[in-house]
């Protein structure tokens, strides 16, 4: 009996130390985050926006016409998005951060992306 209570305490204690690394290990990872910028009065806003490879930005369009969410180089384009329709994308470490409004191009904004 007490070697089976030995080892239940043994056993206890390991699970609790591998725990304990798998929550360091976490915490030290960055964590993605949820942006959200909108389009109102032909502008985005916020016109500059900081994140980091793996956040995902979510474009909501407040106006009464569509807009696009656009890349200057045209490397990715999020489409039609009509009135009260949004688009999403995760943001990737060569991701040209520059983009504008195929409607409008007088609409324009930049990702600040950051790397570390």
């Amino acid at each position: 009996m007490r070697i089976l209570f030995t080892i239940f305490w043994i056993a206890a204690v390991l699970a609790v130390a591998v725990l304990g690394i798998f929550d360091t290990v976490e915490a030290g990872e960055p964590q993605s985050q949820q942006h959200v910028v909108e389009i109102r009065n032909l502008q985005f806003v916020p016109k500059e926006l900081e994140v980091k490879p793996g956040d995902t930005i979510t474009w909501i369009n407040y106006d009464l016409v569509p807009h696009t969410v656009t890349a200057d180089d045209e490397s990715w384009d999020s489409g039609l998005i009509n009135a009260n329709a949004q688009w999403q994308t995760v943001v990737k470490a060569d991701m040209f951060a520059s983009y504008f409004c195929r409607f409008h191009p007088t609409m324009k904004a930049r990702l600040d992306i950051v790397l570390k």
